[in-house]
């Protein structure tokens, strides 16, 4: 042996076997049994956390144990239904995963911490986590986790109305389910991104997803197809679905939900798609409206109340919605503004994780800090100030529209009685007591040089609602003076309200003018059918010219 063997045995020998046993003994005795949980924590979530609590933290020898340790416990926790709201149990792992472990443990870890500021009520923290997760995680081979983050990300964005990236990360989800042949969860997410779809306002997308969704109906379980069946009730039915295939549907869709779990909400609105409004009115009674809102609600019952010819009914349901929808408008742009600020947090999250590995994190952070707290303290100050301007704004812009309306209407009816010297006397009558009522408005709000405010808003609303009362009247009014006229439009078989609209063009108003003093949005529809029970085309002749005819002709 020569000399450098020889000094090879005596020093580096003892060397490498003291490294040798220091390995040995690095993990102790739990270490193996906590590396085995990972086998069936997901399938038996109960099993894993009683092997963990039976395990003495102290007795855990190194980081590397402590972390994995606090991982699957956190894990284990969450599976097992128990929402922690701190970080007791997780932090080991967040302190070690930061810089050490596998892309898995990083995704896990990240992930959790998430759902723990989720849990907390902390939306801001929790979408970093999530976004942190599968930047860190992006080359795991947990699908499931990464699908779990995604939705998590989604479920987030839907709170802020954010339906585009609602919708990217539905699909994202959707294909790492989809690679795990778990079809149930790939549909779910589907149907997510269908949802997400249709209030984005692309229902073709929305109907592709739906269809591809279809094909997985032999393969998903009840619960799954029932959840399909909803989506499909509230969103794919539409006037090109047949009665029979929506019917069938709904059939399927009840007898697979428990009957305390049935969203008659969706069940009204099918029927209402299949014009069977005995059955949606049947439904919806079966639904509690919410103390606080549910504008979808009272939509529905709006269109069922329409459908009844039930119009009374129909506006005040109508109000509701319509208040209720105003209120969503203004949360809407009170989260959006919330989120921006987020994205910023997310940005400077990323940031802030370059510039630690860059060994300069320290003085960073503090000038970050800094930033965030002025920040905060600035919007803090300005947030409410700009939300009162916001509403303010809106509302006076309202008051100026209804304005605006009189003022149109009052301009019309005076250029009808000036320009129509043969009007029948009672029509004439209840133009004049409409104008009195609209001049009243104006001799107290105008004269007296006072702006369009609050005050009037009342007095603007109630006028305006009193349209309804002097198109009545109106009727009434040639049904004294041209019976023949409103007895022909009744076996036409026009509803009362259609009479009303005619009783409008009769007057002399013309096409562009009964549109303005109806809402435009309906006046298409209203024409369309009362030409049709009156038995002419849209191109035969003038509405307004055919009525004034009528009128002449049945006089005769």
């Amino acid at each position: 042996m020569n000399r450098i063997s020889r000094m090879i045995m005596k020093y580096l020998l003892p060397i490498l076997f003291a490294f040798c046993l220091f390995s040995c003994q690095r993990h102790s005795d739990n270490w193996e049994k906590i590396c085995d949980i990972e086998k069936y924590i997901e399938s038996r979530p109960d099993s894993a956390l009683t092997v963990l609590e039976a395990i003495d933290v102290e007795t855990l020898s190194s980081n590397e144990e402590r972390a994995k340790y606090a991982l699957y416990m956190s894990m284990a926790l969450d599976k097992n239904y128990i929402d922690k709201t701190d970080f007791d149990v997780l932090q080991p792992a967040i302190d070690y995963y930061e810089d050490h472990g596998s892309a898995t443990d990083k995704l896990r870890t990240f992930y959790y911490e998430g759902r723990i500021y989720q849990n907390a009520g902390d939306n801001e923290k929790a979408m970093q986590s999530w976004v942190k997760s599968l930047d860190l995680g992006n080359d795991s081979n947990d699908l499931s986790t990464k699908a779990r983050s995604y939705n998590a990300q989604g479920s987030l964005y839907s709170q802020y109305y954010n339906w585009e990236k609602y919708v990217q990360c539905s699909l994202s989800a959707a294909q790492c389910y989809k690679s795990l042949n778990n079809a149930d969860a790939y549909v779910r997410m589907l149907c997510k991104a269908s949802e997400g779809h249709v209030f984005m306002g692309d229902k073709e997308a929305a109907n592709k997803i739906l269809s591809e969704c279809h094909t997985y109906l032999n393969e998903i379980s009840d619960r799954s197809k029932a959840y399909y069946y909803g989506v499909y009730l509230t969103h794919g039915c539409d006037e090109s679905q047949s009665t029979d295939n929506v019917a069938n549907i709904i059939r399927e869709y009840l007898n697979l939900v428990p009957s305390n779990e049935v969203d008659w909400i969706t069940i009204a609105n099918a029927y209402l798609s299949i014009k069977d409004v005995n059955s949606a009115k049947d439904a919806i009674s079966k639904y509690e409206p919410s103390r606080i809102k549910d504008n979808r609600y009272y939509a529905i019952l709006t269109q069922i109340y329409k459908a009844e010819l039930s119009y009374k009914e129909a506006l005040k349901s109508y109000e509701i919605f319509n208040h209720l929808t105003d209120s969503i408008d203004f949360i809407i742009l009170e989260q959006d503004t919330q989120f921006i600020e987020e994205r910023h947090q997310l940005e400077m999250a990323t940031i802030k994780e370059q510039e630690k590995k860059k060994h300069i994190i320290a003085v960073f952070a503090t000038i970050v800090s800094i930033l965030i707290l002025v920040a905060i303290w600035i919007t803090s100050r300005l947030r409410l100030s700009k939300m009162e301007k916001i509403v303010a704004e809106k509302e006076a812009e309202r008051y100026k529209l209804l304005y605006a309306q009189m003022e149109d209407e009052r301009d019309n009816l005076n250029a009808l009685l000036q320009q129509n010297e043969e009007l029948d006397p009672k029509a004439m009558n209840a133009v004049a007591r409409r104008l009195e009522l609209l001049n009243k408005f104006f001799t107290a709000y105008i004269t007296d040089n006072s702006d369009i405010d609050r005050k009037a808003s009342k007095e603007m609303e109630e006028l305006l609602e009193d349209k309804e009362k002097f198109m009545d009247s109106n009727r009434l009014a040639y049904a004294g003076s041209h019976p023949k006229f409103i007895k022909y439009l009744e076996d036409k078989g026009l509803t009362e309200w259609e009479i009303n609209y005619c009783c409008l063009y009769a007057l002399g108003l013309k096409g562009k003018e009964v549109g303005a003093y109806i809402k435009m949005r309906s006046h298409y529809n209203n024409s369309s059918e009362v030409r049709e029970k009156l038995g002419i085309s849209e191109h035969d002749t003038n509405l307004g010219i055919y009525i004034r005819k009528l009128v002449k002709t049945l006089s005769e």
